[in-house]
């Protein structure tokens, strides 16, 4: 395990972890100068424990909220308030260039975004006030709530996504990832939350077998050359399907597979399937099922890499049990609060959280099993596979 302590490198202003690897952590920091608002975005050398800035530029509004995406070259950074406008910029990790700062206007209020590599970002928008006739007759012609973006860095250019599946998402559901020197794009369309699937499936009689959740993967180059020749239908194929009789969700990922949780409602068997990005192979990883006579526990899922703890409650401790990618065996204190993370099997990182009507302070504690030593503190924390980052 490694503890990666950056609290003494930044101030009070607003830090936010952008990437934590096996050399480097970079991060953005927020802060006022002389009457001014400025974002630092730093990089902190985990062998020399030195820091060093990327990159600054001013932020007009303080309230602006900021989207951060890191690739191996560069780092994107969308600034919005939630208005028909954005700010994208591009840095040079290595440089600090602005290789890119783009204002960006749409149709609509922003509503979310993402990153699919360093050089496209999805956008979508929402109805608003002041384009309300057109958003109108836009859901009149396509029945969609929302309208999707691919915006283009190299080009300086958006297109419009038409297919439904693309736009009646959110964002969070689309999810890039790498195999074999190939850039893939995971795209999950559940049908509403969990409790939404399963009202459905106590009323299948009315609803029939119509209401799934699909999960659909896609070479991100297909999926774009399909979205500039203006598709209605992008070549996406499907992955996973679960009809009203059952659920799939996903949980994670690490180098090698992608982790789903199923349910067969029937019989309330529920597992993690994972299926592997080379190739496709599905299996069962894990059964999340409480055997008859044991006591009540839940699952804890660590999504990147995938892990997954069976978390047992007794009168005074948190009993852990790694169920998947962990053979950890042991109980904690309450008075830790919540598992958040363990690492290396040994070392138990939880959460716990003090708040009243004006303030909340929230502390981590780092806990290993094996010597029943303790430290905690009050700050920002993340854990990244056996490295632990504290600002």
């Amino acid at each position: 395990m490694t503890v990666v302590d950056i609290r003494n490198k930044v101030t009070d202003s607003r830090v936010k972890l952008i990437e934590i690897s096996g050399s480097t952590v970079y991060y953005a920091e927020e802060k006022a100068e002389e009457g001014h608002y400025s974002l630092f975005l730093l990089e902190y050398d985990r062998n020399t424990q030195t820091e060093r800035v990327v990159a600054n530029c001013f932020l007009g509004d303080p309230a602006v909220v900021l989207h951060f995406y890191s690739f191996p070259g560069d780092i994107i950074v969308v600034m919005e308030s939630g208005e028909s406008s954005a700010r994208l910029l591009r840095f040079d990790k290595q440089t600090g260039q602005e290789k890119n700062s783009e204002e960006l206007r749409f149709v609509g209020s922003f509503a979310d975004c993402q990153a699919l590599d360093e050089s496209r970002v999805i956008f979508y928008t929402e109805e608003n006030e002041r384009h309300q006739h057109l958003f109108e007759e836009y859901k009149k012609a396509s029945g969609f709530e929302r309208i999707a973006y691919l915006y283009d860095l190299e080009e300086g250019r958006y297109y419009y996504v038409r297919d439904k599946r693309i736009c009646n998402l959110s964002a969070e559901k689309l999810i890039p990832f790498d195999v074999a020197g190939e850039r893939m794009l995971l795209i999950l369309e559940p049908y509403g939350s969990e409790e939404e699937k399963e009202k459905c499936y106590r009323n299948r009689r009315w609803l029939g077998d119509d209401i799934s959740d699909n999960v659909w993967l896609c070479p991100l180059l297909d999926f774009v050359v399909a979205v500039k020749a203006d598709e209605t239908h992008l070549p996406l194929e499907l992955l996973l399907s679960a009809g009203t009789q059952g659920l799939v969700r996903y949980v994670g990922q690490d180098e090698h597979s992608l982790y789903f949780r199923a349910k067969y409602y029937p019989n309330s068997d529920q597992r993690i399937c994972a299926v592997e990005k080379a190739g496709g192979k599905k299996t069962v990883a894990a059964e999340l099922n409480l055997k008859e006579g044991e006591e009540p526990a839940t699952f804890f899922i660590e999504p990147c890499p995938t892990r997954i703890y069976r978390v047992t409650e007794h009168e005074d401790t948190y009993e852990i049990q790694g169920v998947f990618n962990s053979s950890v065996s042991s109980q904690y204190s309450k008075e830790l609060g919540q598992f958040v993370a363990c690492v290396e099997d040994r070392f138990l990182v939880a959460e716990y959280v003090i708040s009243d009507e004006t303030d909340s302070f929230v502390f981590y504690s780092i806990f290993d099993l094996e010597t029943h030593q303790q430290q905690s503190f009050e700050c920002g924390c993340a854990v990244q596979d056996d490295t632990i980052v504290l600002y």
